[in-house]
């Protein structure tokens, strides 16, 4: 006699086995716990369901017959992001197992705050950030690039290279420009204040 095994955790469907005759009841067999003599109807199942043996409780019963083969969906494992913070996210089985302190909806930038009508972008946070980086770029190339030009042109002076100093003051200048230029300032939205930084 087959009898098929279905999981303690979930009452998924697991394998099938040949019971063992019950030597002190001819005729009868000896069905171990999780198992059913009740074969899965597979072919009622579709594509994200699965069959699972449990009881009244929805729980796998210990006893076969304290249950029957059920049809249930698969979760869809989806992503929540916290609402306090929008750069922190985690994995939820199921939408309908979201807390309350996270949402599905997924922030539009990482200067996103939420509020009662959603994820709102805080566009000042946001045009800081974006002078910060420009500011840093700048100064990363300044400190790479004009300031050895400088300090050459200092050291030119003090020998007495005052033609050697112009032209490195010069390329100093040059470049400093050029910097300027290719990192521009981003624009300010309405209503943000603009960059400080210089």
């Amino acid at each position: 006699m087959r009898v098929f095994c279905y999981s303690h955790v979930d009452g998924r469907y697991v394998r099938d086995i040949t019971a063992h005759p019950d030597e002190m009841n001819p005729g009868e067999y000896l069905i171990p716990g999780y198992h059913t003599p009740a074969a899965p109807p597979e072919a009622w199942v579709q594509p994200g369901e699965f069959l699972t043996y449990l009881d009244a409780n929805d729980m796998p019963p210990r006893r076969w017959q304290d249950g029957a083969w059920l049809i249930r969906k698969e979760k869809q494992p989806v992503t929540g992001w916290l609402k306090t913070d929008c750069s922190q996210s985690r994995q939820f089985d199921a939408a309908a197992e979201i807390t309350d302190d996270y949402t599905p909806d997924k922030p539009a930038t990482r200067f996103d705050i939420w509020t009662d009508s959603g994820w709102q972008t805080d566009e000042q946070a946001k045009f800081e950030s974006e002078v910060r980086t420009i500011n840093n770029l700048r100064r990363q190339q300044y400190a790479q690039i004009v300031d050895p030009l400088m300090n050459e042109a200092r050291m030119q002076r003090m020998l007495g290279d005052d033609v050697g100093a112009e032209k490195n003051e010069f390329q100093a200048q040059q470049w400093y420009e050029r910097i300027r230029e290719e990192h521009p300032w981003p624009q300010a939205p309405e209503g943000v204040l603009p960059p400080t930084t210089a």
